[in-house]
């Protein structure tokens, strides 16, 4: 695997960056077919404690991922059983999706990790119905997401987990690319299979009333809906600039709160395609926030 190497200031504003003639968002808006997402929340488990939090982040990505114009399929508790899942995720979106649209999915839940003696980690998504020792039959393995991601036609898909561990089949990110009119186009043109998870293996994912949600979905939402996750105010968020934003964010939360959590951003494929986001307001027009305590 790759370290990731992180630049430690914001990105130069690239404002004046045009292609054949248009604005960034303009350009990738014509080059994205139609936009899907799969938001799953579970805070009522039937063999796991309770979440108090993730049901709401879901509801809030999913409201905002719809404003953004995403086709939205909502799974929320009961509704996130193991059956209903992999169905919406192995079957239906196959008759649905095509070769130019794009697909969101987001998981906020429980996660774990199953380390076999001298073999690799593994990660799983834990469903409704999901048991803790009973992974492989009841729980949704990440090799199974990508195998997934790899089948499914769409040009662009990311993962969006709301979990802390590894056990990850890919490559993480390294270092962000200066934005260039040569690099939009690469990445609009080329396909992208990505995931960020909210912290690595043997971190804790960080919930509570100071932010009414997870701190990974609080900056999630602050850095898509607001557009604080613009860092060079060029009117789109590649996955990776959405990535530097939560870094920072994430980590210096958890930090002022003794606890280590950073993000991780993972490439699927060795594609140089990536999700791109275009936020409805930017950082030039509004406040930063700052970090809740």
């Amino acid at each position: 695997l790759l370290v990731a190497t992180l630049p430690k200031a914001a990105l130069p504003e690239m404002r004046g960056v045009t292609i054949g003639g248009q604005v960034p968002a303009e350009y990738v808006a014509d080059t994205i077919g139609k936009s899907w997402a799969v938001v799953i929340g579970i805070d009522e488990y039937i063999h796991l404690p309770r979440l108090s939090y993730a049901v709401t982040d879901a509801k809030a990505v999913a409201s905002m991922l719809a404003r953004q114009g995403f086709e939205v399929s909502p799974f929320y508790d009961k509704q996130a059983n193991r059956r209903a899942v992999l169905r919406e995720l192995g079957r239906d979106l196959f008759t649905k999706v095509r070769k130019e649209d794009r697909l969101l999915v987001f998981f906020a839940g429980h996660g774990e990790m199953q380390q076999v003696p001298g073999g690799k980690p593994m990660g799983f998504l834990l469903p409704v119905d999901g048991e803790q020792d009973l992974l492989a039959g009841t729980a949704i393995s990440m090799s199974l997401i990508r195998d997934l991601a790899l089948s499914l036609p769409a040009k662009q898909i990311l993962f969006l987990i709301d979990v802390c561990y590894g056990g990850i089949a890919g490559r993480r990110f390294r270092s962000l690319t200066p934005v260039t009119e040569e690099y939009i186009q690469l990445i609009t043109r080329e396909p992208a299979r990505q995931l960020i998870t909210a912290g690595g293996p043997g971190q804790k994912a960080l919930e509570g009333p100071e932010w009414g949600h997870s701190v990974f979905s609080y900056y999630l939402l602050e850095g898509l809906d607001k557009g604080f996750a613009d860092l060079n105010s060029d009117g789109i968020i590649p996955a990776t600039e959405l990535f530097e934003y939560l870094n920072q964010r994430v980590y210096s939360a958890a930090e002022l709160r003794g606890h280590i959590q950073r993000p991780e951003l993972w490439v699927l494929t060795a594609d140089s395609g990536e999700f791109v986001f275009i936020p409805e307001s930017t950082p030039s027009r509004r406040q930063e926030p700052q970090i809740a305590k």
